[in-house]
């Protein structure tokens, strides 16, 4: 694993280690769209890529606002958001996914119901090993593999440490162009919440990504 001070260190070293020790990979779907006859979707690819930053600061990272401040208040509110409002925000990236009204999933819905019972565990037992959020849902996904989107997110794991929240956050898939920014600061402002919530200190942002790449176009 990579260990690095701040989020600018570690995002330099990442799109170096990209480009220089990617393999190239053709895939046959790019969420729910097939693309086995599109070269230009071509894949340099990174796989089982981790690392942490040990002093993260969400001011070091440029995600694509006002996109991520929307989505983030969607993710946290506990309501139901499927479609949501902020995607119109991000309307040539996010208008493709929308079938018949709907994403087949948002992290909004994904969250609603865990949130709440996450910060109470958190403050009940505070240095427990359990504390998990999951995005990932094996009977939803499962079946979807290949024909709907599924999350790229799998889950987030946080643990009180020497008094700070560490988090880290487990992907399957990270594309380093459109979204690995936008995760990363969506995924740390939500440790930074959760520690607020209970009066704590956030610590280390650590992170697992099982394919990282970005696409020959």
């Amino acid at each position: 694993m990579r260990i690095f001070r701040t989020f600018p260190d570690a995002l330099g070293e990442i799109k170096r280690e990209l480009l220089e020790m990617g393999i190239r990979v053709s895939t046959q779907t790019y969420q729910d769209q097939d693309i086995a006859y599109r070269p230009e979707m071509e894949t340099r690819e990174l796989q089982n890529y981790s690392y942490t930053v040990t002093q993260p600061n969400l001011g070091d990272l440029s995600p694509t606002q006002p996109w991520a401040d929307s989505e983030f208040s969607e993710r946290i509110s506990g309501l139901e958001c499927n479609p949501g409002e902020a995607w119109k925000l991000r309307p040539e990236v996010w208008k493709q996914f929308i079938h018949n009204g709907r994403f087949s999933y948002t992290y909004a819905d994904r969250l609603r119901h865990q949130l709440s019972a996450l910060l109470y565990n958190l403050d009940t037992y505070p240095d427990n090993r359990n504390h998990i959020l999951t995005i990932w849902t094996e009977a939803i996904d499962l079946p979807r593999v290949g024909q709907q989107r599924v999350p790229c997110s799998i889950s987030l794991h946080f643990m009180r440490r020497e008094d700070k929240l560490i988090m880290t956050y487990y992907q399957r898939s990270a594309d380093w162009t459109t979204h690995f920014v936008n995760d990363v600061y969506l995924a740390h402002r939500l440790q930074l919440w959760i520690a607020t919530q209970l009066g704590w200190t956030s610590g280390k942002f650590v992170h697992f990504i099982g394919s990282l790449h970005t696409y020959k176009k």
